[in-house]
């Protein structure tokens, strides 16, 4: 695996985003700034030249052919999902999923944990800054189940008001959904 481009301890941004084809777009004569990742993530050009191989080259089901290509298509699978299981230090590569994108995520969660384990009483606590796909499936899970929604604010300088966040939590508090970085006001949360 490639190294991440870095300056010094920091990320090298200039560097990452010339891995990524669309940002060498303009928009209005000015570089392209994209921050609606929630809803659909821009991919880097490795990303796209490995899905233009596995369509072009192994397209196939997984885990249920003998063929070749459906063989192909199960290994490159589970190395995908082993990978990210070593990064994120799952306990088993099956237990990753992968999905679309955060929206797709959230919906997976509120519909097939939500509506499985919570009760009406039981409390969801997100904030003021969340994207909207970060909104609408806790509020039909309080719509649905009867679960309370509580919403955390940010202070005057658009920062979450941490004393706000930690009086919102309880014993109730089933879920903490949170941005760690707001799409719109561009707020880095102390998620550690």
């Amino acid at each position: 695996m490639e190294s991440i481009p870095r300056i010094g301890k920091r990320l090298d941004p200039v560097k990452i985003r010339e891995d990524f084809p669309v940002f060498a777009r303009k928009v209005h004569g000015k570089p392209l700034v994209y921050l609606d990742n929630a809803a659909t993530t821009q991919k880097p050009r490795e990303v796209l030249d490995s899905l233009v191989d596995y369509y072009q080259a192994h397209n196939s089901n997984i885990h249920r052919g003998v063929h070749t290509l459906s063989y192909e298509a199960t290994l490159m699978y589970e190395a995908a999902h082993r990978k990210v299981a070593g990064f994120v230090g799952a306990p088993d590569w099956k237990t990753i999923v992968f999905t679309r994108n955060a929206t797709e995520s959230i919906n997976l969660v509120a519909h097939a944990w939500g509506l499985g384990n919570l009760k009406p009483g039981d409390e969801i606590l997100i904030t003021i800054m969340e994207h909207h796909s970060n909104f609408v499936p806790w509020q039909m899970l309080r719509d649905r189940l009867g679960v309370k929604l509580k919403i955390a604010g940010v202070d005057p300088d658009g920062r979450l008001d941490i004393g706000e966040f930690e009086s919102l939590l309880s014993e109730k508090t089933k879920l903490v959904s949170m941005v760690h970085a707001s799409n719109v006001l561009g707020t880095v949360n102390p998620v550690k």
